[in-house]
């Protein structure tokens, strides 16, 4: 069986191109990897490493590795690794692994579990639990976009840019209006070829939680211009 160890996405990609059948991920603490299903493939993350799991992909998370499973992923934890399960994951965890339920349909056995299923739908309520900064009633959320600052619905969000919705429908279900996430991290599940990331403010009174897997929510317009941000939610 041929086994390579990576520490990047790029080496991760060659491995896979290079028909590797198992990897062992050692990034630094904060380096993100993103793993999606190919074939039967296993990955296995060790020490501080952070993993995204996708479609049916597996993942085993050893020492303090984080990892987020999307999908049908499974992921099996051990030691002091911490896991978020949403979709319909399957995790299996040590007694000592924090596991973060994100959804009725995952599969959890073994942890701590720390559920997250019942949202406030409440918008002041949806900031607090989700650590959304808030200044004069102006949430900061987040958009994955493309290098054209676009998604596939076409809403620009270059830098500067104001956008409203055509679309605005009253709800807390998706569709009308234009939808952001507490963070990058969690916009990226919406959005996975997305290469750039925007900060955006909207009036906390206009904004609608969105019940579903992946926090998210929706406003009827920006009120405080899009900027650049890294993944970590820095300034670009």
């Amino acid at each position: 069986m041929s086994q390579r160890t990576i520490t990047t996405q790029a080496e991760l990609a060659q491995a896979i191109k290079d028909g590797v059948e198992y990897v062992d991920i050692k990034s630094p603490e904060g380096v993100w990897i993103e793993v999606r299903a190919c074939d039967s493939s296993t990955v296995t993350a060790y020490d501080s490493s952070t993993v995204r799991a996708y479609d049916s992909s597996t993942v085993r998370a050893y020492g303090s590795s984080t990892v987020r499973a999307y999908g049908s992923s499974t992921v099996r934890a051990y030691d002091s690794s911490t896991v978020t399960a949403y979709d319909s994951s399957t995790v299996r965890a040590r007694s000592r692994v924090a596991v973060h339920l994100h959804s009725g349909r995952a599969t959890i056995a073994g942890g701590v579990l720390i559920d997250h299923t019942q949202e406030p739908t409440d918008p002041a309520a949806w900031c607090t639990y989700h650590d959304v900064t808030v200044a004069d009633g102006i949430a900061t959320v987040y958009k994955a976009v493309d290098d054209q600052w676009t998604t596939p619905r076409g809403t620009s969000y270059s830098p500067g840019a104001l956008p409203k919705a055509a679309d605005w429908r009253d709800d807390h279900e998706c569709g009308g209006g234009l939808h952001f996430s507490p963070t990058p991290v969690e916009a990226l599940a919406y959005h996975l070829e997305a290469t750039r990331f925007v900060a955006v403010g909207i009036a906390v009174a206009d904004l609608r939680p969105i019940l579903g897997d992946i926090p998210k929510c929706k406003a009827a317009r920006v009120v405080a211009a899009c900027r650049e941000v890294t993944i970590d939610g820095e300034v670009a």
